[in-house]
């Protein structure tokens, strides 16, 4: 699991939907566009939710490892998204 760090807080996910995430959101960043995308996260219960993320140029993101988190399976549905997201802005 990591720990996805945005606007001043944080959400745990997935590695690899964070992972992808970041790509997609660096893509924008050098294409200067922005998007609203909607991904799993684990609340701190360890429920699972999803959530909207506005990124673009101004997007300031870092991820963190999450200690004492089991890794949970990433949504292959997001992940294809985002990928096919980054792909065509390259």
């Amino acid at each position: 699991m990591l720990r996805l760090h945005y606007a001043g807080d944080s959400v745990l996910m997935a590695d690899a939907v964070c992972e992808t995430l970041l790509t997609y959101a660096r893509a924008l960043a050098d294409t200067q566009r922005a998007d609203v995308v909607t991904v799993p996260i684990v609340a701190e219960s360890g429920a699972v939710a999803m959530a909207k993320f506005l990124l673009g140029p101004a997007s300031q993101l870092y991820s963190t490892p999450a200690q004492g988190w089991p890794e949970t399976p990433p949504d292959p549905e997001v992940l294809d998204d985002l990928e096919r997201r980054t792909r065509l802005l390259n």
